[in-house]
């Protein structure tokens, strides 16, 4: 049996895998790097209040842009949309650092700062929507999700250290430049991928193509709303959100006002955070493998939401330290274990925008999460603050509990099912979820020797994989044809919306898997590469009067 590790292995030795686990690593030391930096040039300025206030201003038009953004993973080449957020966000990092270096006013410097984190909410929907095409199996797709998780930690960590080094060497300005030639080699170093298997299988969806563009955003948001499970993960996710956005506030003052540290201590606590999700990252490869990920997120927020508020009742550089370690474990639990379960639920053809809502959600409430903390200082204290921020996750969890531990009960990997599924030409074509789904989907179902699994000319309503045991295929009483193990019948019917073709009769005792009409029609409809061999499968039988 493969192991975890072996499974993780097999992803950095995935070429287009590698190449995109490369250019995140680029663009999550920049996101966090900048970040850092434009809020030690508030702080500087104004204290928590103005470096707050900045913080939700400069996100609050990624909340309207993110799921425009996460749309476009739908309508173009997720690879494409992928090279051109970070090709964007270079620019966009040049001209702030350009700004900063020529002291420019604030407001220019602040107007340039919210450009670049506009231009963030392009990448991790293009990401997380084209890994599923990528990746070859569910465990793949995990283990590609952990090493996300683990370069967002090994990001938050030398982010926030890297603008703290560079801050004391060239202030702010060299922080954004630094940032700008690092996404450049990340757009660069993800030109190979534009021509991986399954990089270019998004942007063919006809009937997308033609969607007007606020109905087409507005299917993101109606999948969320309308399942439960994807609600009860966004609510998770933006209060995990909202814990980042306050804990970036946090982090200056624990530094002034609570260890009396100097400016670039506020890059080293939120370093600590990322040394946690390192930490974290490695942790999670524990989750590979696991069809149940539901008390995995429950115990992060808990630990999460714990940790955030045991910081306020100390003032010890260690335990502080300590404590915000823990925090980045929580979180990236957290982020991995909602995005692997997102990718399972979610369908193909909307996927890139309920990632594009998530961005939004991430965005907003890392703003509300930044403006509520002078809020609550000065009705609680900071103390107070801190107690206040650190429940609210845990609360949120422990409403959505039961809907994901019923989520865990409904989705369970089949290993028997996922690989005849993966075997059969009409499905080889498609995505680790998509296989996932259906694989949940499929109801056993067995027939003694001599009886009649489809009669000709009965309405269709399911199609049919054989696991053992043979049929024999008959035309109007004639033997055409005789399947075995790992082969399928059924699709004529679904497909051409047309009663049943053939008889299908066991030669000896079969078991099989049914898939009702439904999610068969879904699965092969969306994927253009699944739907041209189901054309050839029924071409070839009709061809052979099968």
């Amino acid at each position: 049996m493969t192991s975890r590790f072996d499974v993780v292995v097999s992803v950095l030795r995935h070429p287009a895998l590698r190449r995109m686990a490369g250019a995140f690593l680029a663009f999550s030391i920049g996101e966090w790097a900048t970040w850092v930096a434009i809020v030690i040039y508030a702080y500087s300025r104004g204290g928590a209040a103005e470096a707050g206030l900045i913080a939700f201003i400069q996100l609050v038009p990624s909340i309207i842009i993110a799921p425009l953004a996460g749309s476009l993973g739908d309508r173009f080449p997720r690879a494409r949309v992928l090279f051109a957020g970070y090709a964007v966000q270079s620019v966009a990092m040049a001209a702030a650092a350009a700004a900063l270096w020529a002291n420019l006013p604030a407001p220019v410097v602040y107007a340039l700062a919210t450009v670049t984190a506009t231009t963030i909410t392009i990448t991790r929907p293009a990401q997380a929507a084209l890994l599923p095409d990528v990746c070859v199996s569910p465990d793949q797709l995990t283990a590609s999700n952990v090493t996300a998780g683990t370069i967002e930690g090994l990001g938050t960590l030398l982010g926030p250290a890297f603008a703290g080094v560079l801050t004391a060497i060239g202030g702010p300005a060299l922080v954004f430049a630094a940032s700008s030639l690092g996404l450049l080699l990340a757009a660069l170093s993800v030109i190979p991928v534009l021509r991986a298997p399954g990089a270019e299988t998004a942007d063919k969806r006809g009937e997308e193509e033609s969607e007007p563009l606020l109905r087409s955003l507005s299917r993101g948001i109606a999948e969320i709303v309308s399942d439960p499970t994807l609600r009860a993960l966004a609510a998770i996710f933006a209060c995990t959100a909202l814990l980042t956005g306050a804990l970036d506030i946090f982090y200056a003052v624990l530094a002034f006002d609570v260890l009396g540290l100097e400016d670039s201590g506020v890059g080293y606590l939120g370093a600590a955070t990322g040394v946690g999700m390192l930490v974290g990252g490695t942790l999670a490869v524990a989750l590979v493998g696991r069809a149940h990920l539901s008390l995995p997120i429950l115990a992060a927020c808990v630990v999460l939401g714990a940790a955030v508020a045991l910081v306020g009742l100390t003032s010890t550089l260690v335990v502080v330290v300590l404590l915000l370690v823990l925090a980045g474990i929580g979180t990236i639990f957290v982020y991995i274990g909602v995005q692997t379960m997102t990718q399972r639920i979610a369908g193909a053809t909307v996927r890139s925008r309920v990632f594009g809502v998530y961005e939004a959600l991430m965005q907003g409430s890392v703003a509300v999460g930044a403006l509520a903390v002078p809020v609550l200082i000065s009705l609680a204290g900071v103390a107070g603050a801190f107690v206040i921020a650190g429940l609210v996750l845990p609360l949120v969890a422990l409403l959505a509990g039961r809907t994901l531990l019923a989520a865990d009960r409904t989705v369970v990997m089949r290993v028997e099912e996922l690989n005849l599924l993966r075997a059969n030409p009409l499905f080889a074509p498609l995505s680790a979820p998509i296989l996932e789904s259906l694989s949940a989907a499929l109801r056993p179902e067995s027939y003694p020797a001599g009886q009649v699994i489809l009669r000709q000319g009965d309405r269709g309503d399911r199609y049919f994989l054989l696991a053992h045991g043979a049929v024999r295929i008959e035309i109007d009483g004639r033997l055409v044809q005789t399947l075995g193990p790992g082969d399928g019948f059924g699709e004529i019917a679904l497909l051409r919306d047309v009663p049943r073709t053939a008889s299908v009769i066991a030669i000896d005792d079969v078991d099989v898997f049914s898939l009702e009409r439904e999610p068969f029609l879904s699965a092969l409809t969306g994927v253009p590469d699944s739907r041209a061999a189901a054309e050839a499968v029924v071409e070839q039988r009709l061809a052979t009067g099968a």
